[in-house]
């Protein structure tokens, strides 16, 4: 899950976020288990000395990029997407 460091999501998106992957049982509760999460990809990523770019989800953009790909959002897309998207930093 490093892949999903230093990812950050609005706490007014976090319900829509949770409905879009409403079927991956992993996914975190409230935005509390959301920030644990991050933190702990975050953490691991740190330990392993990988500092990848800060990145603020946009859930509708990721819910488009899912629809286009057809593949169900899920934590594991959610990883494929923020590397397409760090790749697209400058």
């Amino acid at each position: 899950m490093r892949d999903l460091s230093d990812i950050s999501l609005k706490p007014s998106d976090f319900d829509a976020m949770a409905e879009l992957c409403r079927q991956e049982r992993d996914f975190p509760r409230n935005i509390a288990g959301w920030n644990d999460l991050m933190a702990s990809a975050t953490r691991d990523a740190r330990s392993r000395n990988l500092y990848p770019s800060p990145l603020l989800l946009d859930v509708r953009e990721f819910s488009e990029w899912c629809d286009r790909l057809k593949i169900v959002p899920c934590l594991d897309a959610l990883s494929a997407f923020v590397i397409i998207k760090r790749r697209e930093i400058p």
